[in-house]
């Protein structure tokens, strides 16, 4: 559900460690072999699982699919400091290692070949994509919200602003996020949107 500011309230999931294990084989599989690696039976031998003990879980392979990108995604962690720089610092550290992950590029591709031509799986990877980017919108409204940034190109626009670089040079470009482009980014990102340390608060 998503409030007067934008930002997405994600209700609690229920959980179900024995549909993760299979959901993380899944991620192995597609890591290791790209989407022809990916079959139920595989699947089923990866995680040491029944197929049945799968399909009581989805429905078929696209749902196994929507899972799996849902699983993947990972919502970075980033408390509220009070100050845009020591947060967007936070966010940074936590996507690249999460980028930096074995793997991470060969899902990401095989997840977009999947979408591009599977309409279903398509929305539910963009709405997934959403709830993942809902930790920099927050970071973002925060900033706006106490005068530190400037917000007047929108705040859907800075959203993808930021996360642009990294995904560009992680998943397309195939290269590691190491400190020193991490550094640039953020020292770019920072002049771009006006952040002045604070000091004109």
């Amino acid at each position: 559900m998503e409030d007067g500011n934008g930002v997405i309230d994600m209700a609690p999931v229920r959980a179900d460690p024995a549909g993760d294990a299979i959901l993380d084989a899944a991620l192995r599989l597609i890591a290791d072999g790209g989407l022809t690696a990916f079959t139920t039976d595989r699947l089923a031998a990866e995680a040491r699982v029944s197929k049945t003990s799968i399909y009581r879980r989805w429905a078929d392979k696209k749902a196994i699919f929507r899972a799996v990108m849902e699983h993947w995604g990972g919502r970075a962690h980033v408390e509220d400091q009070g100050d845009f720089s020591a947060e967007l610092d936070d966010w940074y550290a936590d996507r690249q290692a999460k980028y930096n992950q074995a793997g991470f590029r060969q899902v990401a591709a095989s997840l977009l070949q999947v979408t591009a031509h599977d309409l279903d799986v398509g929305e539910a990877m963009t709405a997934d994509r959403h709830a993942t980017w809902t930790t920099m919108r927050e970071i973002l409204f925060r900033a706006i919200q106490r005068g530190e940034i400037n917000a007047d190109a929108g705040i859907d626009h800075l959203e993808q602003f930021f996360l642009g670089p990294i995904y560009y040079r992680a998943v397309l470009d195939g290269q590691e996020l190491d400190d020193d482009t991490i550094a640039a980014f953020r020292r770019l990102a920072l002049a771009a949107v006006g952040y002045d340390g604070g000091i004109h608060r």
